[in-house]
């Protein structure tokens, strides 16, 4: 069948989603590795194996075309990622790296979002109903990632406001009385002792999987949110993700407090040797 000239343009913005796909597969891990907070780190990484996914539907698409796979330079997304990792930079040292990372990964999904949905428009315009399914499905994973994306900001952005506003304490009080773990009779008596439950963040993981683990405190988060799993759910999941746990016993006025953070291993490692004074050679 001889193209129309919808068609061409259709093909043209395939390709041009395949290039961005391919970008965002080398992106996604440094994202993720630049991440501190684990909940954010693990999303990143969740939507990278999506994103591998959404490189071979667009593949299929084109076998539809009965076109050759090719991609087209895609400026747009270039420029996302690239200010995205300027951002980044310029913020890390100050702490805020992670709200920094969450604002450049939204933008990312809200340009896809809206180049799937013009590109399951034209699919469907030209009768293409395998093609249609197949975008649609990534738009959705693309909508997902966004709300999960949005969750995870919402509450970076709160626990960076206190941190700032002095809601719990100074922020240097804190860190001097705060502790890391990886013992489970030392994390499930902390949390016990506080009423807290082993929980998970609903819909995510998967068969045998749990997904992103939490803490939940009673009064602090709602159904809709978290649902309780048991602690050898929570402990398989928090040793297989390479996780410590950062908490503290009490605030700053003789409190119990229920202040805690799931960080990865590797970042409090990495931390501690910065923290560590370099050794000065005898003269």
């Amino acid at each position: 069948m001889k193209a129309t000239s919808l068609q061409e343009v259709f093909v043209d913005e395939i390709r041009d989603l395949l290039d961005a796909e391919k970008q965002l597969v080398k992106a996604l891990p440094k994202m993720a590795k630049s991440a501190e907070d684990a909940e954010l780190e693990e999303a990143l990484r969740e939507h990278l194996e999506q994103t591998k996914g959404q490189v071979q539907r667009l593949e299929r698409v084109f076998e539809i075309l009965d076109t050759k796979a090719r991609a087209k330079p895609c400026v747009g997304m270039k420029g996302l990622v690239q200010e995205g990792e300027e951002h980044v930079s310029e913020h890390k040292e100050e702490g805020m790296a992670d709200p920094v990372i969450v604002g450049a990964a939204r933008r990312v999904e809200h340009y896809e979002m809206a180049a799937y949905e013009v590109a399951r428009a034209m699919a469907q315009e030209l009768g293409l109903r395998d093609a249609a399914q197949l975008l649609q499905q990534t738009l959705e994973e693309e909508m997902q990632a966004d709300r999960k994306l949005s969750q995870i900001g919402k509450r970076l952005l709160r626990e960076a406001s206190r941190a700032g506003t002095g809601q719990e304490e100074e922020e240097g009080t804190r860190a001097r009385k705060t502790r890391v773990t990886t013992d489970h009779e030392e994390i499930r008596r902390w949390a016990e002792e506080r009423g807290a439950r082993p929980a998970r963040v609903k819909g995510t993981g998967g068969p045998g999987d749990p997904g992103m683990i939490r803490l939940d405190f009673p009064g602090y988060t709602g159904e809709e949110t978290l649902e309780p799993i048991s602690w050898d759910e929570w402990f398989r999941k928090f040793d297989e993700s390479n996780l410590a746990l950062l908490y503290q016993e009490k605030t700053a006025s003789g409190r119990k407090s229920n202040f805690n953070k799931l960080v990865s291993r590797d970042a409090v490692e990495a931390q501690g040797a910065r923290s560590k004074p370099k050794s000065r050679t005898a003269r």
